[in-house]
């Protein structure tokens, strides 16, 4: 099974979405291949707004082991950190 296809189907399960592969642009593993270890997945979106509503969700995430992160450059990281702090209802 692609990458892409596995990221479709566990999104759907644990966040209720209904997306289909065709929503991924790009799907990849990143990092060094290990026996029995998780790798992490980059994954682009199509449109923009699959990519929001996928992040509205994350928070259901929660205590299952599995996190949705940004890929932001280390500046926009700090950026929006200090952001959260100062106006966490915003963020």
């Amino acid at each position: 099974m692609a990458v892409a296809d596995e990221t479709v189907l566990m999104l759907n399960q644990k966040l209720g979405t209904h997306i289909e592969t065709w929503d991924i642009d790009v799907a990849l593993c990143h990092g060094k291949y290990a026996q029995h270890k998780c790798r992490p997945v980059i994954v682009k979106f199509v449109r923009r707004q699959t990519k929001i509503e996928i992040m509205k969700r994350a928070k259901l995430l929660t205590g299952t082991g599995i996190f949705i992160n940004e890929d932001l450059t280390k500046i926009n990281t700090e950026v929006l950190a200090s952001l959260r702090l100062k106006e966490p209802e915003l963020v």
